[in-house]
């Protein structure tokens, strides 16, 4: 390694290289400002903090959903909402029904409800800031999806560990209660999550309906998936996919 390299090493490893990028992002605007706001904040509860998102990121799990959803105006929680594609997404693929986005960036919030308002589709969007699902009514969602929510890109690489950026308990405590908002006979969605699902306590309420998809995410980036004690687990052992709700 050159000396030129070994100091550009050194300098982006230094606070003062994460504030320098972290200013730029911010005078940027848009998804990357609401990123570094997400890295500034580091609001309780924060998983994803990079706001990347588009519209109709996800047909084939929503092809799954729209077989195994057994009501015709669903009510629909979108946890992890950003800044609002993806619930203008939903509406078009479920044009009867209503739904609540929530996320915990303050700046993605804002613009999903400014997108949802341009759109016109404000008696059925509804968006509120929020890490978890806990004011939420219990049984009260047909649909609940967290899409690329319960990942992180500085897992990307697969360290051994993963507690020093996510840990399992916290991931268990938050998809423990968006599980508890499903009705029986509805559906969980989960994508591209560092955890497992069925490692939780309140999978034991769910059984499969379509999982199995491939663990390279959005951008060809890998997903690594890890254990109850977090550490790094077997790609093959992945399980999020769609889930339903026994009665």
């Amino acid at each position: 390694m050159s000396s030129r390299e070994r100091f550009r090493q050194r300098l982006r490893a230094s606070p003062a290289w994460e504030t320098l990028v972290l200013t730029k992002a911010l005078l940027e605007g848009g998804q990357r400002r609401q990123t570094a706001v997400a890295r500034i904040l580091r609001p309780d509860n924060l998983f994803q903090p990079y706001a990347t998102t588009s519209s109709d990121r996800y047909p084939t799990e929503l092809a799954a959903v729209h077989t195994a959803l057994e009501v015709a105006a669903p009510a629909i929680l979108s946890f992890g909402c950003s800044s609002g594609e993806e619930l203008l997404s939903l509406l078009q693929s479920f044009p009867t029904a209503r739904i609540h986005g929530i996320d915990i960036n303050p700046l993605a919030v804002r613009s999903a409800r400014k997108r949802v308002a341009a759109a016109g589709v404000s008696e059925a969007v509804s968006v509120a800031r929020g890490g978890d699902a806990s004011a939420e009514a219990a049984s009260s969602y047909d649909l609940v999806l967290a899409l690329a929510v319960f990942r992180h890109g500085d897992l990307n690489d697969g360290p051994p560990r993963c507690d020093a950026v996510l840990r399992f308990a916290d991931f268990e405590r938050t998809v423990d209660g968006l599980a508890a908002c499903v009705k029986p006979g509805g559906l969980l969605v989960i994508r591209h999550a560092n955890f497992r699902f069925t490692d939780c306590a309140g999978a034991a309420g769910f059984e499969a309906v379509a999982v199995g998809y491939p663990s390279v995410g959005e951008q060809g980036l890998p997903t690594p998936v890890y254990g109850r004690d977090d550490t790094l687990m077997d790609l093959g052992l992945r399980d999020d996919g769609v889930y339903r709700r026994v009665r």
